[in-house]
């Protein structure tokens, strides 16, 4: 019988049964009834970061002093309750004690939960697992394989951690169905130290019987470094808690890239290309046949991130940011533009949004401009400064400049909270990420908003709407044209968006039933720049995401046309290239190297009233060389 990770549908309709038996009952005392309620708290140890008088974080602070470390609740976590019963199971004929996962829930801003109408009578246990709300309606599921993001194990049997107690409190290490018999309302709280142990399970649950996998192994620890002695213990909770200040700026929405999203940690292993998530499904069948998202967290002994809010942070926004451009027009998800992960000065317009905004939303929420990668009581990596624009040429600022969209940014969060620039640390503190959390949220769908690829221009034009009933403040009255005409100038953004030249559109326009050639554009890897990739091993390649290397244009057709398209390369592309022509409302991507190639016959549909709207999107792809200027020209065939 195949096991499915629960749902929360399933899990409700589990609690409802457990309801209407409770509700079937003839007397009315709580203590006659059949259920009563679990509850608790859950608090971890967190190794809080360090700072100087100025707010400028220098590593991590001694977590051999006790004295340094802080308890912390533990947010948005998961919870389980778990129950043994006597079952018959399909194709048995004879009993048999089996475990059901009767409730769920999530720990609140506290670290408390309460989970009502658990079944009285039976062997219980509380599970503390590692899932957390990743914002929205997705959760995030911290992922415990100790082959990493690369295992060969599918993505619903990919183990978790987990920490269990039985109704009563009481745990035992050698034990993990250690339970006893839930009778009264009962408080089961967890304190997670610094090096506890975790077990190691599979939350599978059968979605027709509704049982449980309970079996679990202790967590062993295969590599063993200063800080970390017997087991991976808070650490597990801090990602989590990372993850709920996420989360807490609900405006944000869902920190994963649109669907689940499988982070993997596990102690002393990082994978080559470092912290990361693939966007990519193509490159992990198990993630594509999944319809999840695979990611990945160092753990190694020369770096780890669990405690790095200013590398976990970033990761969530970009994958937000990733999402946001899902189902629209100009969202091309079949052959989807990648994240360089550093950031570049020309790119592409989507691409600058999504680069330029993913670390500022991380400042926002940690209401500083620094963002730290720590290891021990020093910095990893060179701290990042979301401010620092002091590498970059006169040509390096604009709206295609990730920099100076990020430096931008962040004036838009202290303007917003009345704060003055630059301010110091003890003026950071008073920021509200919620007073500047719509810039960074994508326009809502519309007709008027899906005329091109996102861009910084739809954030800024997002300050002009009227306050929410849940803003704070009114963004309109405070940006007015004035002000965001001087915020912008420093980084070279114009403010109201120009009507003429480069920045009028980022969309050519081929007009109604085109047929013939249409018009040519040339591609450019001039402003092109190498980055390390990620997966499955770094390597230096160019992300192919420069303005130069995509363009985007749209057409328009009265009725369903039955057409080849031929491609024409001038000079023709050398070895390990290619152009994509992407038609995303047919799912299609048509690829040509050389001076060029024709297409099959197709047939592109009407598939709205007419004249429907077609997005198009070429682009030259080059991971490898530097490909000369090339002019390619489109030839729209029609065919009988």
């Amino acid at each position: 019988m195949p096991l499915f990770r629960a749902s929360l549908q399933t899990l409700g309709a589990i609690a409802l049964l457990a309801l209407a038996l409770a509700c079937s009952g003839k007397k009315d005392s709580s203590s006659d009834s059949p259920t009563a309620t679990l509850s608790g708290t859950v608090t971890y140890l967190r190794v809080p970061l360090a700072k100087d008088a100025g707010g400028v974080p220098t590593g991590l602070k001694d977590s051999s002093v006790a004295a340094n470390l802080v308890s912390l609740p533990a947010r948005g976590v998961r919870i389980r309750i778990l129950q043994q019963v006597s079952q018959t199971l399909p194709g048995s004929s004879t009993p048999s004690l089996v475990w059901l996962l009767t409730n769920s829930g999530s720990t609140d801003s506290s670290g408390a939960y309460s989970l009502t109408n658990v079944t009285k009578g039976r062997p219980t246990m509380v599970e503390v697992l590692s899932t957390f709300n990743g914002g929205g309606s997705q959760s995030i599921l911290l992922i415990a394989d100790p082959a990493g993001i690369a295992s060969s194990q599918p993505a619903q049997d990919r183990v978790q951690y987990a920490l269990r107690k039985a109704a009563d409190g009481t745990a035992l290490a050698t034990d993990p169905t250690h339970a006893s018999v839930f009778s009264v309302n009962s408080t089961v709280d967890f304190s997670v130290g610094l090096n506890d142990v975790w077990w190691i399970t599979n939350p599978a649950t059968s979605q027709v019987t509704g049982v449980g996998n309970v079996h679990a192994d202790l967590e062993t620890d295969p590599v063993l470094f200063p800080g970390r002695t017997s087991g991976t213990g808070s650490r597990v909770l801090g990602i989590g808690d990372t993850i709920a200040s996420w989360a807490k700026v609900e405006a944000y929405g869902s920190g994963t890239p649109g669907a689940a999203l499988l982070l993997h940690y596990w102690p002393g292993r990082s994978e080559p290309g470092g912290s990361y998530v693939l966007y990519d499904q193509s490159l992990l069948p198990l993630a594509r046949s999944s319809s999840s998202y695979f990611g990945t967290l160092r753990g190694g002994p020369a770096n780890d991130d669990a405690w790095d809010e200013g590398i976990i942070l970033p990761l969530l926004a970009r994958n937000a940011l990733y999402a946001s451009t899902l189902n629209r027009t100009f969202g091309v998800t079949l052959n989807p533009l990648f994240p360089p992960v550093s950031p570049q000065t020309d790119l592409s317009a989507d691409m600058a949004r999504i680069e330029g905004l993913a670390q500022a939303m991380a400042a926002n929420v940690l209401k500083s401009p620094y963002l730290a990668d720590t290891q021990g009581a020093s910095l990893a990596a060179p701290l990042v400064d979301v401010r620092d624009l002091s590498t970059l040429s006169p040509a390096q600022f604009g709206p295609l400049s990730a920099p100076a969209m990020r430096g931008f940014a962040w004036e838009i969060v202290l303007k917003a909270n009345g704060l003055p620039s630059p301010g110091i640390a003890t003026d950071w503190d008073k920021i509200d990420p919620l007073a500047a959390a719509r810039f960074f949220v994508a326009p809502t769908s519309t007709t008027s908003t899906e005329v091109e690829p996102l861009n910084l221009f739809n954030q800024v034009a997002r300050l002009k709407e009227g306050k929410g009933g849940t803003e704070p403040v009114d963004l309109a009255a405070i940006f007015t044209d004035t002000v965001l005409a001087g915020l912008g100038t420093p980084f070279g953004l114009p403010w109201p968006r120009p009507s003429t030249g480069l920045y009028a559109s980022f969309v050519s326009d081929w007009g109604i039933d085109p047929t013939g050639v249409l018009p040519a554009t040339t591609f450019s890897m001039a402003k092109a720049s190498q980055v390390s990739s990620q997966y499955p091993s770094p390597s230096l390649a160019f992300p192919n995401v420069s303005s130069g290397e995509v363009h985007y244009a749209k057409f328009r057709l009265s009725a369903d046309t039955r057409c080849s398209i031929t491609a024409t390369m001038v000079p023709a592309l050398g070895p390990g290239a290619q152009v994509d022509l992407d038609l995303p409302f047919m799912s299609r991507t048509f690829s040509f190297t050389g001076s060029g190639g024709t297409t099959g016959p197709i047939i592109i549909p009407v598939i709205s009233a007419a004249p429907a709207l077609h997005p198009v999107r070429i682009r030259l792809k080059s991971p490898g060389s530097v490909q000369p200027d090339v002019t390619v020209s489109l030839t729209l065939t029609p065919l009988p």
